[in-house]
């Protein structure tokens, strides 16, 4: 419903209209009257007026008068002006000032319930407009914010495969996100890997930390250059510079080599970056997977800058040879029909251009190998998945094409089988690396040492046990010292100093504080809690 405002020095105008009209019918909810255009500013002032009905000549201010204040404080006021004497210097002026009409007295009351009537269409037509203006600020509000995060989730369905490597899937994504790039467009990768922490931090620390990371990578590394620095998800950091080309030769290394040393001084981190060759964009999957390839198969050096140039991968590869690394991710994440897809491509190809017998075994070999890895990253045994060692009758199966197929789908499905089946156990990695823990808890345990029992690169074995924990390997070390310390508290005598070391901890405050932050209770309350000891 809306209000309605008449202004007009006579009386009997004012009363005809208020009383002459059904304008409840007309939706108006409340009708206020005013005799000069004083008074109509203090009804302003006091209630909202969606409909003005003014007589142009009053005496002290005309109604051109009061519309040039009402255009002024109530802009949303539609005016009709009514007026005895047809002066074209009149219709004029309210013409200029936006009146909604201009009638002449004396006022048919039909015709100007009319007017009225088509005004509030006006105002109406005005109000959803307006609602649908902050409807639409309300959603790109919400779209500004969430825009990293979709971006970064574009990123991790490119990495993954998720998203199918051509310009008609790529480009229409690129452009909803204003990311300025074509499925051509060249991109250098550089993947940021955190091996170590110099502070013992909770899971929610290592977050917090990691986004710090995170952001020091986009004023560190991309600084003014376009990109943008994600997290894949597999819990990896990764720096994507949109316009290599304007990078100088030496200049994405020596960004790096800044960065690690300040992730070192302020952020209490040991950060290593693997720096990828410019390529396509729709040629980064490969390039992603060579550096994480790179990340995994360092196990010693820590806190360097690494170039994928300089890396020498498994001599898995030829003129005939597809990305054995690819398909290995491929079998990894339970993607079937990508990989038959690739499978099939591949053998296309080899129908070109027909591989000689060393072809052939060397596409044996180097699938084998990556597939035994992918079966060890999910610390499974190859042994056990292939009891004769995954090697095929080689007469048989190099006799044709068709052959070395069946064999290719048979050999990775079985791969990508097992893997599903046991993608919700533990992997042995971890078994070994929980037996480890425990046996050492007296040690100095620190995730380097515990990545080199089991030949892992820390970083990725870091990444590895919280997804198969769903928890940091720096909690789970305090949780079984503290679980030992408090078998130790309840069931022993040994005094607690004795305790502290036997668990790990040389300082007892530490140790005190820890204990209590995990239990509520210092360790003399715990022992005097639960000492079963007579």
């Amino acid at each position: 419903m809306y209000n309605l405002l008449v202004v007009d020095d006579e009386e009997i105008a004012v009363r005809g209209i208020v009383q002459g009209i059904d304008w409840v019918s007309a939706e108006i909810a409340n009708v206020f009257t005013a005799y000069d255009a004083a008074e109509a500013r203090e009804i302003f002032r006091q209630h909202p007026i969606h409909i003005m009905i003014s007589d142009i000549e009053m005496p002290n201010e005309t109604g051109i008068d009061l519309l040039e204040w009402v255009n002024e404080h109530s802009p949303q006021t539609e005016t009709i002006f009514l007026t005895g004497h047809a002066d074209f210097r009149y219709a004029q002026q309210a013409i200029q000032l936006s009146s909604f009409d201009y009638l002449l007295k004396p006022i048919d009351h039909e015709q100007l319930k009319a007017c009225v009537v088509k005004a509030l269409g006006k105002i109406r037509q005005r109000e959803q407009e307006e609602a649908f203006r902050k409807t639409y600020e309300y959603y790109y509000e919400q779209w500004n914010r969430q825009l990293p995060l979709l971006i970064e989730r574009f990123w991790q369905d490119v990495f993954h495969h998720r998203l199918a490597p051509t310009p008609e899937q790529l480009e229409p994504m690129l452009a909803l996100y204003g990311i300025e790039l074509t499925a051509d467009s060249p991109v250098l990768p550089i993947l940021i890997s955190v091996e170590e922490w110099k502070q013992d931090w909770s899971a929610r620390d290592e977050e917090i930390m990691t986004y710090a990371l995170k952001n020091a990578a986009g004023d560190i590394l991309l600084r003014d250059s376009a990109g943008h620095v994600i997290q894949d998800g597999h819990g990896m950091l990764f720096a994507l510079f949109y316009d290599p080309q304007g990078l100088g030769g030496d200049e994405p290394e020596a960004r790096c080599r800044e960065y690690v040393r300040k992730a070192g001084e302020l952020l209490y981190s040991v950060v290593s970056c693997y720096i990828g060759e410019p390529a396509p964009l729709r040629e980064l999957p490969p390039n992603i997977a060579l550096l994480a390839e790179m990340e995994r198969h360092n196990v010693h050096r820590t806190g360097e800058v690494f170039r994928a140039s300089a890396f020498m991968r498994q001599p898995v590869r030829s003129a005939y040879m597809p990305n054995f690394g690819e398909w290995a991710l491929l079998i990894e994440n339970g993607r079937e029909p990508e990989l038959i897809r690739r499978i099939d491509e591949a053998f296309a190809a080899f129908t070109r251009e027909p591989p000689d017998r060393a072809a052939m075994m060397l596409y044996i070999s180097g699938l084998t190998y990556e597939v035994f890895q992918a079966l060890l990253r999910r610390g499974l045994s190859p042994g056990d998945v292939y009891p004769d060692g995954g090697h095929p009758d080689v007469n048989q199966t190099m006799r044709t094409l068709a052959a070395l197929k069946s064999w290719t789908i048979a050999f990775t499905g079985k791969a990508r089988k097992v893997i599903a089946e046991h993608s919700e156990a533990s992997s042995n990695t971890i078994v070994r690396v929980k037996r480890f823990v425990d046996a050492h808890l007296h040690d100095d345990l620190n995730r380097e040492r515990i990545a080199g029992h089991v030949y892992l690169n820390p970083a990725y074995l870091s990444r590895l046990f919280r997804k198969e924990t769903g928890m940091s390997l720096t909690d789970y070390i305090v949780d079984r010292r503290m679980e030992k310390a408090k078998e130790a508290l309840a069931k022993t005598n040994v005094k607690i100093s004795d305790i502290a070391l036997s668990v790990g901890y040389a300082n007892f405050s530490h140790f005190s504080k820890q204990f209590k932050r995990s239990t509520g209770l210092t360790p003399q309350e715990y022992r005097k809690k639960y000492q079963e000891i007579e």
